[in-house]
């Protein structure tokens, strides 16, 4: 059971990289010329900026699926070594509590980076990218709020019943929010052939 909740908290944090893994480059200012103005200038600015935004998000994401990758690590460890049902029992509490600060430490960071910078109006695909950026900030900020709850609900557990409520809502919550991401991005429709031009 124990070993399922790692493999969720890990899924947790590979489901935010499908939500913020859009091909940003895709985006760049194009070069092409086919009967479209080419000044990319505040285009080019905003990708600059929208890319590093984006290596911000990777960069909370690596951390996250270290600490929680770190925490499975110990955890097996300490339930190779233990031998009777107490040590078993306080290294499924000591996994419980890194993966609530882990997730305590990626909800804040979440929260702290923001949303993604805007792209300029007039642009061709200045509206897909509002779109985009839309339905990503809408997911992460459901996929955070799960996870808080997720943490708080674990902090308070008591009982292995209390604990798989709490995972079982985590599951659900994340799959209700993968379910809108891939609605909202279906409605957008194909990215635009020529992003970046004036148009």
């Amino acid at each position: 059971m124990r070993r399922r909740s790692t493999r969720i908290a890990t899924g947790a944090a590979l489901v935010v990289i499908l939500g913020l893994g859009t091909p940003v480059a895709a985006f760049a200012g194009s070069t092409t010329t086919t009967g479209a103005t080419t000044d990319t200038s505040a285009w080019s600015t905003f990708h600059v900026a929208w890319s590093s935004y984006v290596n911000g998000l990777k960069s909370i994401n690596a951390t996250y699926r270290a600490s929680v990758q770190s925490a499975d690590a110990t955890f097996r460890s300490a339930m190779s070594a233990a031998s009777t049902t107490a040590q078993r029992q306080s290294a499924r509490l000591a996994l419980d509590t890194a993966l609530e600060a882990a997730i305590n430490v990626r909800v804040s960071a979440i929260t702290s980076i923001g949303n993604p910078p805007a792209p300029p109006a007039g642009y061709v695909g200045t509206a897909f990218v509002s779109g985009l950026q839309s339905a990503n900030i809408a997911f992460r900020t459901s996929v955070a709020a799960a996870q808080s709850s997720f943490a708080q609900a674990l902090a308070s557990a008591s009982t292995p019943s209390e604990r798989a409520t709490a995972r079982a809502a985590l599951k659900t919550s994340i799959a209700s929010a993968m379910t809108t991401r891939a609605a909202a991005l279906t409605a957008l429709g194909s990215r635009p052939t020529h992003p970046g031009h004036q148009a």
